[in-house]
């Protein structure tokens, strides 16, 4: 990880507050996630994100790569006050691996190993999460969360410039539904293989039957399940 300059901000807020529960009212102690407006700088432009404030350059990094243009690349980022970022390009990452297979039940414990690791959603319920899994070595290489979902997807792509692993070569496992504009960042950073826990919309799949990404939702352990929308005709999914 980077150095971390913002931990000391990332407690939980305590609250006291008011709730309405089985047909009885009550006043006790809660916890709220912090979200703070993050401001960054590329290409002689400013951008402002509202994020959880922990591992900020990866965030603004992976914004500028998939957002703005930037693709698969190195970057330099420069903290230059509090929550403000310069972002830089470096050079291009080669970015056109294949991700491999995965068994069916391989999938389905990854994945709940992946939403049941002890994160910033106990407690708060408040966060999504995305994670890049690699199918070879049947491990997690790195797990992410914000209170955005598409922050997550930026966080991985900041992680993947900072340490020059190609995305392309991983599978891409998320806690929240594939939407058209999460689908279309996905592929702008690289991923082939996506699976999530959630739905997925019609949008989402036909740019997989465009992009032929493979495309798997509902993946729930617990359910003993999972609903491939699209895959290759040499498919990715095993049985």
């Amino acid at each position: 990880m980077p150095k971390n300059e913002s931990c000391s901000n990332c407690e939980p807020k305590p609250i006291t507050v008011t709730q309405y529960k089985d047909g009885q009212w009550a006043v006790h102690p809660d916890i709220v996630s912090i979200e703070i407006p993050v401001t960054f700088h590329f290409n002689d432009t400013s951008h402002t994100l509202w994020a959880w404030p922990e591992y900020l350059e990866d965030l603004v990094a992976g914004h500028a790569l998939l957002d703005l243009g930037g693709g698969s690349a190195k970057t330099t980022v420069e903290k230059i006050g509090e929550y403000e970022y310069n972002v830089t390009l470096c050079d291009a990452i080669e970015n056109e691996l294949d991700p491999g297979k995965l068994h069916g039940a391989e999938m389905l414990g990854a994945m709940a190993k992946f939403i049941d690791e002890e994160g910033q959603w106990h407690g708060t319920g408040c966060f999504h999460r995305a994670g890049a899994y690699d199918a070879k070595t049947h491990t997690m290489l790195h797990r992410t969360e914000d209170i955005g979902r598409h922050n997550c997807i930026d966080r991985l792509a900041g992680w993947a410039s900072r340490t020059e692993t190609p995305l392309s070569g991983l599978v891409l496992m998320v806690s929240a539904r594939v939407t058209a504009s999460l689908c279309a960042k996905a592929i702008r950073a690289g991923y082939k293989f996506i699976i999530s826990r959630s739905a997925v919309t019609s949008a989402s799949i036909a740019m997989a039957q465009e992009h032929d990404i493979t495309l798997i939702g509902f993946a729930r352990d617990q359910e003993k399940r999972f609903t491939v929308f699209h895959d290759l005709q040499t498919p990715r999914v095993l049985t």
